[in-house]
């Protein structure tokens, strides 16, 4: 088996959540053949298997940072801002990822953390007051 069909073979299995399998084969790997879907997936990786949260957003986010238009780079992004626990960053990740086309396992993902709309006022916290009531009038009017 060369490289590329290693490469694909572990990516495939840490979108599919062997991700101890492909964190060993991606860490061989990164050496030789350092692009970005294998930056991305090696840190979603780290922070699955390894709880190294700081590591694997400096390596998925670089990969971001050189390949901006790919949206399975952004599902490994959100994956590690879900991991971590940060939860708005997880959906505005996703959200960019679905915005480069539709991705099914991007969908997923929003579907099972529970999609909620976007704040009224972006500038603004969710839980602001002017976005909460703004939120509510908007809905009670069926603006939203």
């Amino acid at each position: 088996m060369n490289d590329q069909q290693r490469i694909d073979t572990a990516i495939n299995e840490a979108r599919t959540g062997s991700s101890l399998i492909a964190l060993i084969d991606l860490e061989g790997l990164v050496r030789k053949n350092p692009t970005p879907p294998v930056l991305a997936w090696l840190g979603y990786c780290l922070a699955k298997e390894k709880s190294d949260f700081s590591r694997a957003l400096v390596l998925c986010s670089s990969a971001v940072d050189n390949a901006p238009d790919d949206a399975d780079l952004y599902l490994a992004l959100g994956r590690i801002y879900q991991l971590s626990g940060r939860r708005y960053q997880a959906l505005s990740s996703l959200r960019k990822g679905l915005k480069m086309g539709r991705h099914e396992l991007i969908v997923k993902e929003l579907n099972s953390m529970g999609m909620r709309k976007e704040p009224v006022f972006g500038a603004l916290d969710r839980a602001h007051v002017l976005n909460v009531m703004a939120g509510r009038v908007m809905t009670h009017f069926n603006f939203r």
